[in-house]
C-alpha cells in the first residue's frame, strides 16, 4: 500500500482526534477571536512571494520544508512543498498554546540533535540518502540498528510521528491536498435566500 493511501485512511481518525483536542484546549485556555478584513484571504496570504514566518525561525522553517518534502514528496500531484505546507504550520503554530508549540519545537530539535551526534550535521544540511536513512530509523524503528539503544528507550518514532502527523493535516486540509482526496472545488454558500415572493402568493 502506498504511503499515501495510508494517510487518506486515517486522516479523518486524525481529524476527529484533533478537533476534539482543540475543542477541549479551548475549553481550558479561552482565547479572543483575531478579527480578519472581510476580503481577507489566507490562502493568497500565505502564498506571498515576500512571506516570512511568524512563529518559527529560519532554520526551523527550512527543517520543516525539508521534512514535509522528504514525507510527502511529489510524485503525479504536488506534494507538501508545493502546498506551502510549511506556512500553513507556522500560522497555525503562532496561535497555538505554549504547550503545543513546545513540543513541535521539541521535535524539531530532536531532528537536529540526532542528526548532529549520527552525521555531524544538521538535518536539512544532510545529503538525500542521509536524510533518507535517518527518517527510516525514526519511523520504523523495529527494522534498523538504533546505535546501541534500547527500543523503549528510542525518543524518535514519538518525536517523528507528532511533526508526521502535522504535515499530513496540514496538507490534506490545503487545497491541493483535498483536490487529491476528491474534493471538486465545490463551496457552501454563505447564505441561502429563500424565495423572493411574498408568502400570500405561494399556493
Amino acid at each position: 500500500m502506498k504511503r499515501r493511501e495510508l494517510f487518506r485512511q486515517t486522516l479523518l481518525g486524525a481529524i476527529g482526534s484533533a478537533v476534539t483536542s482543540a475543542f477541549r484546549g479551548a475549553a481550558a485556555e479561552p482565547r479572543h477571536a483575531r478579527q480578519f478584513p472581510s476580503d481577507f484571504d489566507a490562502s493568497k496570504d500565505l502564498a506571498r512571494a515576500d512571506w516570512k514566518p511568524v512563529f518559527l525561525d529560519t532554520h526551523q522553517n527550512e527543517t520543516l520544508i525539508a521534512l514535509s518534502d522528504m514525507i510527502l514528496p511529489k510524485t503525479d500531484t504536488p506534494g507538501a512543498k508545493e502546498a506551502l505546507v510549511n506556512r500553513f504550520i507556522d500560522r497555525l503554530l503562532a496561535a497555538e498554546t505554549r504547550e503545543t508549540q513546545q513540543r513541535f519545537l521539541a521535535s524539531l530539535a530532536y531532528i537536529d540533535g540526532e542528526c548532529m551526534a549520527r552525521y555531524r550535521a544538521a538535518f536539512v544540511y544532510l545529503p538525500a540518502e542521509s536524510q533518507t536513512e535517518f527518517l527510516k530509523l525514526i519511523a520504523y524503528p523495529h527494522s534498523l540498528v538504533t546505535w546501541g539503544e534500547k527500543l523503549a528507550e528510542f525518543e524518535g518514532p514519538a518525536h517523528f510521528e507528532n511533526l508526521k502527523s502535522w504535515i499530513s493535516r496540514a496538507y490534506y486540509n490545503s487545497e491541493i491536498g483535498m483536490k487529491e482526496l476528491g474534493w471538486s472545488g465545490n463551496v457552501f454558500h454563505d447564505d441561502l435566500e429563500g424565495c423572493p415572493h411574498p408568502p400570500e402568493t405561494h399556493k
